[in-house]
């Protein structure tokens, strides 16, 4: 898996092609040349190849993309000062505990493909995270089937570039 980070305010469909031109690069074997990303009401979106999978999030200008030959679902927050106690739903004891937990939260949704709308269900006990801080103040994390992980960050001067 791979994941490719970027600061500033980019398209994300651009983003996502960038990111596959760049993940293609580093295991080109078998992988198109070009992918297109497909919408699909009510699913996440994916791409025309069954080879790729991908995920995407962004927070307070900055914007990650995972890719992965497995299903993955990404999250990335900012940490910053929040009312947590308003979401009862996930026990925090503290603001970093509280956007740990939110971003497992975000992205075992968005590995699943049930999104937001099932925000209160139960996550269950065996599901593999990946926490990373970054930058300082954010945190992102991962939900995949457990394999090696490689970031990069990425200059938003190549991608207005392409």
């Amino acid at each position: 898996m791979v994941l490719f980070f970027v600061r500033g305010d980019v398209d994300s469909d651009r983003y996502i092609s960038f990111c596959y031109e760049n993940y293609r690069n580093l295991y080109p074997e078998g992988l198109p040349e070009k992918c297109t990303i497909i919408r699909e009401n009510g699913k996440k979106p994916r791409l025309d190849t069954d080879m790729v999978e991908f995920n995407l999030s962004h927070s307070s200008g900055v914007c990650v993309v995972a890719m992965s030959s497995a299903p993955v679902g990404i999250d990335i927050e900012k940490i910053r000062d929040i009312d947590y106690n308003k979401f009862n739903f996930i026990k925090a004891d503290s603001r970093e505990d509280f956007f740990e937990k939110w971003t497992e939260r975000e992205s075992y949704l968005k590995y699943t493909g049930k999104g937001l709308s099932d925000l209160r269900c139960e996550i269950p006990p065996e599901t593999h995270f990946e926490h990373f801080p970054v930058f300082g103040e954010y945190h992102v994390c991962v939900c995949a089937e457990e394999q090696d992980i490689r970031a990069f960050e990425m200059d938003i001067n190549a991608l207005k570039g392409d």
